[in-house]
Parts: structure tokens; sequence; C-alpha cells
């Protein structure tokens, strides 16, 4: 049996996600937040049917929107990002003026209008200037720790540097603003999402300069 080392090893390097790596991508970033992010509780308290769920609503969202208007990246299907773009810098990147169409919130069952606020208070933290926006990044929990989230971000920033963007994103511990702080990551603004759960708005200015 390979080891983790290997395995990782194994994935190859960074590069854009394809329709084909849809199915593991999915499932990888599903496991990775209904088990190992607080949000995926938050959103989905069913513990039964949550994995499952979440992993045909990535599947359907990546297949709709970002393969065709965002920018994906992987290392072997078992770390991701989904990027989206700044809104109108392209035809179709209007798909992601919300981060959900309004039909989407009642798969959510119970939590929907919890979902709806908590969309809106996101909105409401991000930058009043052109942006890319990093709405996922995860991976495999077997692999966790051994780099692999940090080498496709750096990867990803490389080539939001290069182009001279400013990068933003939303998160909810301590540990994941300490991860993201190591890339030039700031955070810039918060808010409760429940009783037990806040979301914090980071951004990036190009090369980690200090955000304005």
């Amino acid at each position: 049996m390979a080891s983790a080392s290997e395995e990782v090893v194994a994935l190859g390097e960074v590069r854009p996600l394809e329709v084909s790596d849809l199915p593991e991508a999915s499932r990888t970033i599903a496991r990775s937040f209904a088990w190992h992010e607080p949000w995926g509780e938050w959103a989905m308290p069913d513990e039964s049917t949550r994995e499952d769920r979440l992993a045909e609503l990535i599947e359907n969202d990546v297949r709709e929107r970002f393969l065709l208007h965002g920018e994906c990246w992987t290392i072997g299907g078992a770390s991701t990002t989904l990027w989206i773009p700044p809104v109108g810098s392209a035809p179709g990147t209007e798909v992601f003026a919300a981060r959900r169409s309004e039909s989407e919130y009642p798969q959510y069952g119970d939590r929907a209008d919890a979902m709806r606020a908590g969309d809106a208070l996101i909105a409401s933290l991000k930058p009043d200037r052109p942006y890319w926006y990093l709405d996922t990044i995860a991976t495999a929990p077997e692999l966790f720790g051994h780099g692999l989230a940090g080498r496709l971000l750096e990867h990803n920033l490389a080539i939001r540097d290069a182009a001279g963007d400013l990068c933003a994103l939303d998160t909810h511990t301590p540990r994941q603003i300490a991860f993201y702080e190591r890339f030039g990551f700031e955070v810039t603004g918060e808010g409760p999402l429940s009783d037990d759960l806040a979301v914090f708005m980071l951004l990036r200015e190009p090369s980690g300069t200090a955000v304005k």
C-alpha cells in the first residue's frame, strides 16, 4: 500500500480541472466540507444525507457555472480550487452575480432562510472594486497536512499577481484565517451566521501587499 507521501507525488502537478475530474473532485470537496468545515454542519445539519447532498450540489454548480465561466484548478482531483472572476469581466460571468439563484434555496430545507441571509451578509462584506473570489478550496481529508492546498493556492495566486488582481475569500475559523494569512490575505470584515458560527472576509492585494 502506498504511503500518503507517495500518493501525493503520484497526483502530479497543478492543472486545470476537467469534466472528467468532476465526480472525484466534487466528492472530495463534499467530504471536506461535510466533516471538516463548520459551514457544512451549519448548512446541512442532517448527517445522514449531508455528504451526498453536498456532492450533488457541488458537481452541478461546477459543471454549469465554474467550468464554463470561472477558473478551476486541481492536483489530481484530490485538491481543488474554484475561482469566481470579476462579474462583468467576460461574457457569462454574470452567472456569478449571486452566490445562489432563488430557486436553489429550497434545497436547504429548514436552512433556506438562514442560507439566504448568510449569502446576503457575505455579499455585504465583499470589496467595492473588481476582485477574484476564491469560492472553494478543498483537499481530500486523508491527505490533509501534506501541502496540497498550499501548493495549489500558491500556484493560483502567482497567476493573479501577474495580472495585478485583488483577491477575496470568506472563511470561518482562526485556523483557516491563519492559513490564508500566510499567503498575504488580511481580515477586512466579519459577521455572524448564527450564534455559533461567524464568517470572516479576507482580501489580498497583488503580491500580498497590504490591503487598502
